[in-house]
């Protein structure tokens, strides 16, 4: 197979390379690479197929540990009470 030069199609994904590009600007394909198939997700740091997604979520989410905050009632009962107490001290003081 003869070696592509730009301009012309790319050979990876058929889109057009402009003259004196080193490489398309839609896939990413290079001449170093050989302009090949699979140059569009070179650099992209994908994980390999031994990864475990939920091996990653335990880790990085670890849902098993308590939450620490206040959940959504309770701060809606906070915003209550000190709402009536602001009210009170207005009214309190007029």
């Amino acid at each position: 197979m003869p070696r592509f030069q730009p301009p012309g199609n790319c050979p990876a994904c058929h889109e057009h390379v402009p003259a004196r590009k080193l490489s398309c600007p839609h896939c990413g394909a290079t001449a170093d690479d050989g302009w090949s198939d699979e140059s569009h997700t070179d650099g992209l740091d994908l994980p390999d197929d031994s990864f475990n997604y939920d091996e990653y979520v335990k880790r990085e989410f670890n849902p098993g540990t308590p939450r620490i905050g206040l959940d959504r009632k309770t701060l809606w009962w906070a915003t209550a009470i000190l709402l009536l107490a602001a009210l009170t001290s207005v009214y309190w003081w007029h």
